[in-house]
């Protein structure tokens, strides 16, 4: 059904998306969430949310109608796909995998897992918090979700540049990246880090993304960075020259306030809109952004 949709929405032209009524994209969303593909009614939102907003509505809108059609055809031959490509298409779609199943069965991965930075996303009914880690010795990235309801406290035991000694479940994947903390150590501070050139955090994110084409966000830690405005915009800018833009609405003033302009270690979140910073480091010392 959601296929033939796609189908008709393009080959008659996305401008009808701009002239239709509010709820164009929430109906097929909702009868998405009717029949338990949670993430198709998301991304059928997002796209609704973007339409007819910004000179470049068509182009987003088409790339998120795309990331759709990518995923109901990987569903039809799900059982033909390696079973990690499999266990994401299901994960994309909203299937759940049960916190005891990932810490008996999942890949168990020791290290000393550095905290680079935590996200918290607020919705109506429920608060998630992101928190992204790095094995210092693995150089595997790692993120840990929790959620509370409103009102309610979200775990507070990953501390923004300390360091925790255990061991992480991940949840099946083709790009594993969501994991659960099995075993732990007390955590110790851990220092300033040395992270990575932008070119370095931008090839380890393309072979991510080859590996999993719906993949929204990835953790980067910058060796040496400074801020600056590159065509009216901010970005960070290594010591070779290359940049990541902020993404829009990131404040860069605290990380100006620190760095005072110049080089420093940074962890943040890369997604298609941007970098949007986290932790810095002022010295040995750690300072949330």
């Amino acid at each position: 059904e959601l296929r033939r949709w796609l189908a008709d929405l393009v080959r008659r032209g996305l401008a009808d998306a701009q002239r239709e009524s509010w709820d164009f994209f929430d109906q097929p969303a909702a009868r998405m969430v009717d029949a338990q593909a949670p993430g198709l009614a998301s991304g059928l939102r997002r796209a609704g949310d973007v339409a007819g907003r910004g000179r470049d509505w068509p182009g987003r809108v088409l790339e998120e109608l795309a990331q759709l059609h990518l995923l109901v055809s990987a569903h039809a031959r799900l059982d033909e796909l390696p079973a990690g490509l499999a266990a994401t298409v299901r994960t994309r779609l909203g299937y759940t995998t049960e916190v005891a199943d990932v810490v008996a069965a999942g890949e168990r991965v020791a290290d000393r897992w550095l905290v680079l930075g935590l996200v918290d996303q607020v919705d109506e009914w429920l608060t998630t918090r992101r928190v992204w880690l790095r094995g210092l010795e693995t150089g595997r990235p790692a993120l840990v979700l929790s959620f509370a309801a409103p009102g309610r406290q979200l775990d507070t035991s990953l501390v923004p540049g300390f360091a925790v000694p255990g061991e992480l479940a991940f949840y099946p994947a083709a790009q594993p990246l969501r994991a659960v903390v099995a075993e732990r150590e007390e955590a110790v501070a851990a220092g300033r880090p040395a992270g990575d050139p932008v070119d370095a955090a931008l090839a380890g994110y393309a072979e991510a993304l080859a590996a999993d084409p719906w993949l929204e966000r990835w953790p980067m830690l910058l060796g040496s960075v400074a801020p600056a405005t590159v065509d009216g915009g901010w970005c960070l800018v290594d010591t070779d020259g290359d940049a990541l833009p902020l993404r829009a609405g990131a404040d860069p003033w605290p990380l100006l306030a620190v760095s005072g302009g110049g080089p420093v270690p940074v962890a943040g979140e890369w997604s298609r809109a941007g970098l949007l910073p986290l932790s810095c480091w002022d010295g040995e010392r750690p300072v949330r952004l």
